[in-house]
């Protein structure tokens, strides 16, 4: 049966994929009935109605580029009203994910962005199982991104969030798919992290056929394997019986054999550029008779480019989201007219109420497959670290440094570390506390006053609250990828940062001290954090 539903879903993609492979044949052609089909659904909105569209020229000459807190106000009311206001058919779900000034955004799903991201995936899902012997004959896990939070629905009832990633898909390709898909609803149910992590793990280690992993951040699949590794007494006893003497004996070895715990592997496919590099690898390393694919531009807000074997960078969905890309001096070109080499931040246009929206992302074009470039993401245009998903964005963390108690403090700044685990600690070159009126210019140990460090400890859990209202950072402390925020006080921190500065040839001049630093291995160094 699943033979039989592995060639008919390779024969209905088939044609799917020849329309795509003729629309990267001329970009500039199937770009512009993207935008005429965009334009369609914006005049029948209020946010069209006010900007004067009628035609793709009134969007090109009118529609401003934003952020989302442009547009928040809009969102607002699209969310309470749950008219056409943004969007110019019904909201099915709205998605939540990290705003850069406020805790969350929420990104409406309508029925035609929804089918963008099923056309992405089996457009992704054929050239796989074109281009990769014996895949699409086993099981495929999508990440199930539980939803720790209590709001599960707007005032109007609308849902927010998924149980289940391939809940992208729509009922109709999710349930032709089904055969094919590792997935309990009751996992993506589970509100309490720990046994989120014991039923996921539970279910991946009771499929023999497990062919492929789709995820997001690398780190969540490392999260799980370290899970097992951890309980493996416990995983063994509920398993027993279950599993084949090859796949006992992988997992009661002194290392797990992670290949022979999968055997039919085929397939990993997560986040693998910039910041997410080095987990990615780390992946290869442990299942070293497995490919692992970079998942290229793909976002909650819109589906962007695909990854396809043999091509380099990710190519772009011509025929679903509309791009444009901004450059240095802040004139907008679209995605015929990029230059190889060259970077941009990538604004995109969907059909769930987004319009020139910037999205943040900066990528580089690398290649082209056919006649249409081919885009890698190389970090993002404003400052954000996001080492397992969390998205902290500078200006969030300012607001919530300058919430703590500080006073008399002259440099402070969140700096993401690896060691001992992923975290965050707040530097500070001093530290001041009021109920003692006491001062300290270095690193709080045990000889430090006791009253000054319950003051310290006290603040780090001021900061760790602060940081937790940032919906992405929370639920990655639920599922235990991140540790607790600290803080770390480093006397003349500004001129260590200087002279590392110096020593690799920066301007002095240019430097500046940042609410938030990111993961910085050198700089971690110099302050002795990796040694």
């Amino acid at each position: 049966m699943k033979r039989l539903l592995y060639h008919a879903v390779k024969g209905y993609t088939s044609p799917m994929a020849r329309r795509f492979n003729r629309a990267l044949m001329d970009p500039a052609v199937s770009q512009q009935r993207v935008l005429a089909t965009i334009v369609q659904d914006l005049k029948n909105t209020e946010y069209g109605a006010h900007y004067g569209i009628n035609n793709e020229a009134d969007f090109k000459k009118s529609i401003p580029v934003v952020n989302y807190d442009d547009i928040d106000c809009w969102m607002r009311r699209q969310r309470e009203e749950e008219g056409n206001i943004l969007v110019a058919s019904d909201v099915r779900f709205y998605e939540k994910t990290s705003g850069s000034t406020g805790p969350h955004k929420y990104i409406p799903y309508t029925n035609p962005l929804r089918r963008s991201f099923t056309n992405m995936f089996l457009l992704w899902a054929h050239d796989l199982i074109s281009n990769i012997q014996g895949l699409g004959k086993g099981k495929l896990y999508f990440s199930v991104s539980p939803n720790f939070d209590e709001e599960r629905y707007t005032d109007q009832g609308v849902p927010i969030g998924l149980d289940d990633d391939a809940d992208y898909l729509g009922s109709a390709w999710r349930r032709i798919l089904s055969p094919f898909m590792l997935a309990d609803k009751r996992i993506g149910k589970e509100r309490d992290p720990e046994k989120f992590k014991q039923a996921l793990c539970l279910s991946l280690l009771g499929c023999a056929e497990l062919e492929t992993i789709s995820i997001w951040n690398p780190s969540f699949l490392t999260l799980v394997l370290q899970w097992i590794d951890d309980n493996r007494d416990h995983v063994l006893t509920e398993l027993s019986g279950s599993l084949s003497s090859c796949r006992q004996r992988a997992l009661e070895s002194d290392q797990i054999d992670w290949p022979a715990v999968w055997p039919e592997l085929k397939l990993i496919s997560c986040w693998a550029d910039a910041n997410a590099q080095p987990l990615a690898k780390k992946l290869e390393d442990r299942f070293h008779h497995v490919q692992v694919q970079g998942k290229g531009l793909l976002a909650t807000e819109a589906p962007m480019t695909i990854p396809m074997i043999n091509v380099e960078g990710g190519v772009p969905l011509v025929s679903e989201t509309y791009f444009e890309f901004l450059q240095e001096n802040g004139d907008l070109v679209t995605l015929d007219k990029v230059k190889y080499g060259k970077r941009y931040e990538i604004v995109i246009s969907q059909r769930g109420g987004l319009y020139r929206y910037r999205m943040g992302d900066q990528v580089e074009v690398v290649g082209k497959l056919h006649n249409t470039p081919t885009l890698r993401f190389v970090g993002r245009n404003n400052r954000i670290s996001d080492m397992v998903g969390e998205k902290l964005n500078e200006s969030f963390v300012r607001d919530v440094i300058e919430s703590l108690p500080i006073e008399g403090v002259g440099f402070r700044s969140l700096m993401a570390v690896r060691k001992p685990a992923d975290a965050y600690v707040l530097i500070l070159d001093r530290y001041f506390d009021s109920t003692t009126n006491s001062t300290t210019n270095g690193t709080l140990n045990s000889g430090t006053d006791n009253r000054m460090t319950k003051g310290l400890e006290n603040m780090e859990r001021m900061l760790e609250a602060g940081l937790q209202k940032a919906y992405h950072y929370r639920h990655a402390r639920a599922l235990g990828q991140l540790a607790s925020a600290r803080i770390m006080i480093i006397p003349n921190v500004e001129n260590i940062i200087s002279q590392q500065a110096l020593e690799q040839e920066k301007t002095l001049g240019n430097i500046k001290q940042n609410y938030l630093m990111g993961f910085d291995e050198g700089l971690l160094d110099t302050f002795g954090m990796l040694r």
